[in-house]
C-alpha cells in the first residue's frame, strides 16, 4: 500500500467528522443569525472580555460579514481545525513509537523524507479541504437569513485560514518528529494553542498571540479588497522553516 493511502485510511474518518461538525456548526451559527442581530447589544454587555466585546462592536457596526468570519474562521476553524490537528498530526511520526511500528516502515524502500512529507502533505489536505467546502456552502446557506457574501472574499478568506492552520500542521509535524509519544504531541500542541488564545483575551499581550493574525480585523480587510500579504507569507516562511527542521531531525533520529 502506498504512503499516502496507508496514512489516509488511518486519518481520513477523523478528517470526516472535522467536516461533519465544521458544517453543522456553521449552519448552526447562520441559521442564528437573524436572533443575534437582534439582541445583539444586549449580548455585548455580558461579555468579559475586551478583545471578545470588539468582534461584537465590529459585527454590530458592519453586520453580517465580520459575523460570518468570527463564526466560521477565527472560531469553527481554529477550534476544530485545532482539534483534527492534534489528532491527526500528533501521530505523524510519534505514533510509530507507540505501535512500534517504526523499524518496519523505514525499513520499506522510502527515505524518511518522503515519509514525512507524504503524510505531512495528507495531513494539510485533510485540514484544508474541508475549510474551503464548508465556507462555499455559507455562500447559499447565507441567502436563507437574506444576507449576501461574494465567491471572491469567502475564497480568499479561506485560503487565508488554511495558511494559518498550515502553519500549525507545521508545528504539530515537528512536534512529533521530536516526540516518543502521540499522547504527548498531541498535548504539547493543544497546550501551545489553548496558551496562544489565553494571551488574544488578555488586552495588552493579545497583539503577540498568533491568533490576533486571524482576527475579525483581518476578514473586515480582505472584505474591503485589502489582502493581508506580510501575514500570509509569514504562515509561508513559518510552515517551511519548521518542516525543514522536522526534516532534519527526523533524518538523525534513532527509533
Amino acid at each position: 500500500m502506498s504512503l499516502w493511502k496507508q496514512f489516509l485510511r488511518q486519518s481520513w474518518w477523523i478528517a470526516v467528522g472535522y467536516f461533519i461538525i465544521l458544517e453543522a456548526a456553521l449552519v448552526a451559527a447562520i441559521l442564528y443569525w437573524p436572533r443575534f442581530r437582534d439582541n445583539m447589544p444586549a449580548i455585548t454587555k455580558l461579555v468579559p472580555f475586551r478583545a471578545i466585546q470588539d468582534l461584537l462592536a465590529s459585527m454590530e457596526h458592519a453586520g453580517y460579514w465580520p459575523y460570518l468570519a468570527v463564526q466560521q474562521w477565527f472560531k469553527g476553524c481554529s477550534l476544530f481545525g485545532v482539534a483534527a490537528i492534534a489528532f491527526i498530526g500528533s501521530g505523524i511520526i510519534a505514533r510509530e513509537q507507540d505501535q512500534r511500528t517504526a523499524e518496519f516502515l523505514l525499513s520499506r524502500p522510502v527515505s524518511r523524507r518522503r515519509v514525512l512529507l507524504v503524510r505531512h502533505l495528507v495531513l494539510s489536505l485533510l485540514i484544508t479541504l474541508p475549510v474551503f467546502l464548508s465556507s462555499i456552502s455559507a455562500v447559499w446557506i447565507s441567502r436563507g437569513v437574506g444576507e449576501y457574501v461574494g465567491w471572491g472574499e469567502v475564497l480568499v478568506s479561506s485560503l487565508f485560514m488554511s495558511l494559518f492552520l498550515w502553519s500549525l500542521v507545521s508545528f504539530t509535524t515537528l512536534v512529533s518528529t521530536w516526540s516518543t509519544h502521540q499522547l504527548t504531541a498531541g498535548a504539547v500542541v493543544v497546550g501551545v494553542v489553548l496558551a496562544s488564545f489565553a494571551m488574544y483575551l488578555v488586552e495588552g499581550i493579545n497583539q503577540w498571540s498568533p491568533f490576533a493574525l486571524v482576527d475579525v480585523r483581518v476578514f473586515m480587510a480582505i472584505h474591503d479588497g485589502v489582502y493581508p500579504w506580510w501575514a500570509a507569507g509569514g504562515f509561508v516562511l513559518a510552515s517551511l522553516t519548521m518542516l525543514h527542521f522536522a526534516d532534519r531531525h527526523l533524518a538523525h533520529r534513532d527509533f
